[in-house]
């Protein structure tokens, strides 16, 4: 019975012992979270050549809205912030955007190490500069300036006095047809002409009679009724060989002289420069036959796909500039003077139109290039190089010289702009002001090298 008292007492003490242990592990390890979350950290290895202090407690006041604030120093309602979080620190929005707690000052060991890590800085410039849209463009002749020359009758090409390239000027003759129609449409003129001129003795004649009491009224009237066919035939015949192309010069030259020839003149109807030819010496042709082409290519057309997201910022009137792919050429300049009205269902875009100048003929039909739509006014904007814009946690970051080797983080907001090697600032740098231009990337890998950082 003893023993077996003995037995129980040690399994009591064993039971308290072991729960006494468990709490003591559990009170330890909620001590260390609690101890981490306060700021006990170990110490950020850094190498000795390039020895960088991530400085977390600048001096005097700092506005809430300052973007140049450093880590390290509480705010009002905020902790103070540890030193192994400066050393993995990053920029952190709330969600009005504002930055609570921006990087640290980076801190170079001498000047000579910033020059030998390819550390160079200069002044913020500034330039004229203007937004654009950038799409894809194709040129196309002018509708409106541009014809179509056909025969109008059936026959034989007896002359082709026109040839690709050639610039021509309205009224001049490109072909000549031989046909039977145009024959018996001369014909038919001159016949109905001649029936007018007797109509017309005719209906003279018998009126002076009828107010003598020689000839009865009725005749007179009919007389007139005769009159009034032939001159409606002879107008008829007229207008169906202007329908064939005959203007009046040579409207006068029939009647003049009798011509029956079976010849037609096919004449320009426009100024401008033969883009087609298909007309064969020799050859039969049908009316509908598209002998030539003219277009005037003093403006061209620009038909321009802008997508869907961007058509909203497209105006008439906007400026426009053309770059032809594959050449040098300068840009063709125009402006916008159409919009569609329907997006392309497979490719999302809506074409839209600009006219060109084209006084010395270099920009032709069908070529393909790039247009560049400006969207915003003209501005003097701050520029900076690309290269000197690091992205860091969704922001955007240049460095700032302080002294000879000493660097502050400033937040910026860019834009990107048509030369793929600068950005615009829109805010947070002034012009003139210094930021490093080369070697950024290495001051932005100092506040990242988490992995450097002893767990």
């Amino acid at each position: 019975m003893a023993r077996a008292r003995s037995s129980m007492e040690w399994y009591a003490i064993m039971k308290r012992t072991i729960r006494r242990s468990i709490l003591g592990l559990v009170a330890l390890l909620a001590a260390a979270i609690a101890g981490f979350g306060l700021g006990w950290a170990r110490p950020v290895w850094i190498p000795t050549w390039a020895r960088v202090h991530l400085d977390g407690q600048p001096s005097g006041p700092l506005s809430p809205d300052d973007p140049t604030r450093f880590l390290g120093r509480a705010e009002p309602g905020e902790r103070a912030v540890s030193a192994h979080e400066q050393a993995g620190a990053r920029v952190r929005t709330d969600a009005a955007g504002d930055h609570r707690q921006p990087l640290p000052m980076v801190r170079l060991a001498s000047a000579e190490i910033a020059r030998r890590i390819g550390i160079e800085a200069a002044p913020a410039t500034e330039e004229k500069h203007a937004h654009r849209l950038s799409a894809n463009a194709e040129t196309a002749y002018d509708t409106r300036r541009y014809a179509t020359v056909s025969p109008r009758v059936a026959g034989f090409l007896r002359e082709v006095r026109a040839d690709l390239g050639q610039t021509v000027r309205r009224g001049e003759v490109l072909a000549v047809v031989d046909s039977a129609e145009i024959s018996a449409a001369k014909t038919q003129y001159l016949t109905a002409r001649a029936t007018v001129t007797l109509a017309q003795a005719t209906y003279e004649r018998t009126k002076s009679l009828a107010r003598t009491g020689q000839m009865a009224a009725k005749t007179e009237l009919e007389s007139l009724t005769a009159l009034n066919q032939a001159q409606a035939a002879a107008r008829d015949a007229e207008q169906r060989l202007r329908n064939l192309g005959l203007d009046d010069a040579e409207m006068a030259r029939v009647s003049g002289s009798n011509d029956t020839t079976s010849l037609l003149n096919v004449v320009a109807p426009i100024d401008g420069t033969v883009v087609l030819l298909r007309a064969v010496q020799g050859e039969a042709v049908q009316p509908t036959a598209q002998l030539f082409a003219i277009a005037d290519t003093s403006r061209m057309w620009l038909w321009i796909d802008v997508y869907e997201s961007d058509i909203g910022q497209v105006a008439l009137g906007q400026p426009v500039h053309f770059t032809i792919s594959g050449t040098e050429a300068p840009a063709f300049a125009g402006k916008v003077t159409w919009l569609g009205t329907e997006v392309h269902p497979t490719t999302r875009t809506t074409r839209i139109r600009a006219e060109l100048a084209n006084p010395d003929g270099r920009l032709r039909a069908n070529q393909f290039g790039k247009a560049e739509i400006q969207i915003g006014a003209e501005h003097t904007a701050v520029v900076v190089p690309k290269a000197a814009v690091q992205r860091l946690d969704g922001a955007d970051l240049v460095f700032l010289p302080q002294g000879e080797s000493s660097y502050r983080p400033q937040q910026v907001v860019t834009r990107p702009m048509e030369r793929g090697d600068v950005l615009e600032i829109t805010r947070g740098l002034k012009p003139g002001q210094r930021i490093v231009t080369a070697g950024a990337y290495r001051l932005k890998s100092e506040i990242t090298k988490d992995a450097i950082v002893e767990e």
